[in-house]
């Protein structure tokens, strides 16, 4: 059983169309990110798959719970973090976690001994009588993460986790996300950050204007964006330029450009072409320093794709 799946959602805003039959699945154990621009459609997605906005047609799950025919059973298997953490600042960290374990019906017993767990698990075991609004923005973070989990969801959906903090809570708010995930945790992340979700991700799904428009991991997508074509960066000891003319005309060579006085681009019709080139290059003299492949990365998928070639 997936953990989330959605299949042909559509929203409108009065004329403007913002979702148009989003779909989509996220795997049990898996972290899913759902990338785009400002705009795109993700927000709209999330607050349909946690019960905030009803689709105009269309349906989604979660954990096999229908999101609009049996919504608290589907709220309960999920933790939220908005784009906008909404704690109550003159409330304590530890009395915020209370108030929405309560909400979730979390048993009074369990509640208290599960707050400090989950503040020790995120480094904020000292500031449990803290007020929130004394906290930075990535403690903040951290509490709003910590509310998210209180209620043992195995699901967590997370919209824009690391915006707007400082690289070193960033990265702190990552590895939390990476533990949470290893602990069990499904994850699903609304991003425009692509170096994060290359580092967070098992798989993508990249929507623009309210469309899904590719879905897959990272390395796979790339590889589909070069359509089995490899490109090769060439480093020679010496100038390489008078050396790349004896590649003219080589069978699977498709293009060859210079990226420098000694190294050069080379790009074929497949892999095994490289070990002619090589020969190529040394009978003609080439002392070669180094053949390295170059892969596209996801932010090269993610441009292509949301902007055309």
């Amino acid at each position: 059983m997936n953990a989330i799946e959605a299949k042909g959602l559509f929203k409108r805003f009065g004329p403007k169309l913002a979702l148009r039959g989003v779909s989509f699945y996220v795997r049990e154990g898996e972290i899913m990110g759902l990338l785009g621009p400002n705009g795109a459609g993700k927000t709209t997605t999330v607050r349909i798959l946690t019960g905030i906005l009803r689709p105009d047609s269309g349906s989604a799950t979660v954990m096999g719970y229908d999101v609009l025919e049996e919504p608290l059973e589907a709220r309960r298997r999920i933790g939220y973090l908005p784009e906008t953490p909404c704690l109550y600042e003159r409330l304590t960290v530890e009395d915020n976690l209370v108030f929405y374990g309560k909400l979730f019906d979390v048993p009074e017993g369990e509640l208290r001994g599960r707050v400090r767990e989950l503040l020790a698990l995120t480094g904020l075991e000292g500031r449990a009588g803290e007020r929130v609004g004394a906290l930075s923005k990535g403690l903040k973070q951290r509490v709003a993460i910590v509310r998210a989990l209180v209620h043992d969801p195995p699901i967590l959906i997370l919209d824009q986790p690391t915006s707007d903090l400082d690289p070193a809570s960033a990265k702190d708010i990552r590895g939390l996300i990476k533990e949470l995930n290893r602990s069990g945790k499904t994850v699903l992340i609304c991003t425009h950050n692509l170096t994060e979700a290359e580092e967070l991700c098992d798989r993508v799904a990249i929507i623009n204007e309210g469309r899904v428009l590719a879905v897959g991991e990272p390395g796979e997508l790339a590889r589909e964006l070069e359509g089995g074509r490899c490109s090769f960066e060439i480093t020679s000891l010496g100038p390489i330029g008078e050396h790349l003319k004896a590649l003219s005309g080589l069978k699977g060579v498709l293009e060859v450009r210079r990226a420098g006085e000694d190294r050069a681009i080379v790009v074929l019709e497949d892999r095994e072409a490289i070990s002619s080139v090589v020969r190529r290059l040394v009978l003609r003299g080439c002392d070669l320093l180094e053949v390295r492949m170059l892969r596209p990365g996801l932010e090269e998928v993610y441009m292509r794709l949301v902007r055309g070639p």
